[in-house]
């Protein structure tokens, strides 16, 4: 049984119908975590200014307390009949929204710059990457450092925060997309399954989905050729507290070393996730990964 329902737009319906001969580039996913009137402004200023398929992603206990499906019928809902987590909305989105690529945005942003052009060639270039996370900027303008480097501390991973260079039209690497927002490719985001939803942070969410792309050869980039706002925010702050599923991040990103050309499984202590080095590294990942997390870390200044 579906954890969610759709309301489909009237767009949509007839697209759903035409999409075995054709299939749109673009399309956007809201997500819906701020107030009625943040989610409100957010589709106006969309459906004015933006000639994508546009999808909100929802659930139940919102939508009870405003249903505003039928005042935007050019506009599919995905409703979750209980509360989720990011990753899982998300990874709806990608089930059902039917274009090569998607935007994942929150209804508290503004798009101040998308560039489709620029994006698509970025997007279909030779680095091919899964996602393209958008530059961020305060309520002031100021640019966030949104930029994720991966650093090891100890026994744990402590990703360092860089400022994107809003000065020149360019591909930055970055570990995983701040907030899961971003433009994805479809396809490379489904061939990688998504984002763990055994995994219940939206920050080890994005870690673990960043990493696990970079692992098996995918990359990430940020560029000025998409940039968000925060009218209401200041400064965007990550809640990196443990929580359940940390171990299954742990345990794909730390438990394979790369050696001669081959990968090696062993047990990164203490965080030991028996059943997904099991089920998961020994049967399927260690067949699929192109270098480790210690090479990354070593190698990320030359990217």
């Amino acid at each position: 049984m579906s954890s969610y329902r759709i309301v489909f737009s009237k767009q949509d319906l007839g697209y759903r119908i035409s999409t075995l001969y054709r299939q749109k580039q673009f399309s956007i996913g809201i997500l819906d975590f701020g107030t009625k009137e943040d989610l409100v402004s957010a589709l106006d200023w969309y459906l004015a200014n933006m000639n994508l398929s546009v999808h909100v992603l929802s659930t139940e206990f919102k939508m009870e307390q405003y249903d505003i499906t039928k005042d935007y019928p050019e506009v599919t809902f995905i409703v979750f009949k209980n509360d989720t987590t990011t990753g899982e909305f998300i990874n709806a989105m990608a089930d059902e929204c039917y274009t090569d690529y998607f935007f994942i945005v929150r209804s508290d942003m503004e798009v101040v710059a998308f560039d489709g052009e620029s994006l698509l060639k970025a997007m279909g270039g030779k680095d091919h990457p899964v996602a393209i996370a958008p530059v961020m900027l305060s309520s002031s303008l100021e640019v966030m450092p949104t930029i994720r480097a991966p650093y090891i501390r100890g026994k744990e991973i402590d990703p360092q925060s860089f400022q994107p260079d809003t000065e020149e039209v360019k591909l930055e690497p970055t570990l995983y997309p701040v907030l899961c927002s971003g433009l994805y490719d479809r396809a490379l985001f489904q061939r990688l399954r998504g984002y763990d939803t055994e995994i219940l942070g939206e920050y080890y969410q994005s870690l673990d989905m960043g990493v696990r792309s970079w692992l098996f050869g995918y990359k990430m980039f940020v560029t000025r050729s998409l940039a968000v706002r925060f009218p209401n925010r200041v400064s965007i702050i990550e809640d990196r507290s443990e929580c359940i599923g940390m171990n299954r991040f742990y345990t794909k990103a730390f438990s394979i070393k790369r050696i001669a050309g081959k990968n090696l499984v062993g047990k990164w202590k203490p965080f030991v996730d028996k059943k997904v080095l099991a089920e998961e590294v020994k049967k399927k990942q260690v067949n699929l990964q192109k270098t480790d997390i210690f090479t990354l870390v070593d190698n990320w200044g030359e990217k």
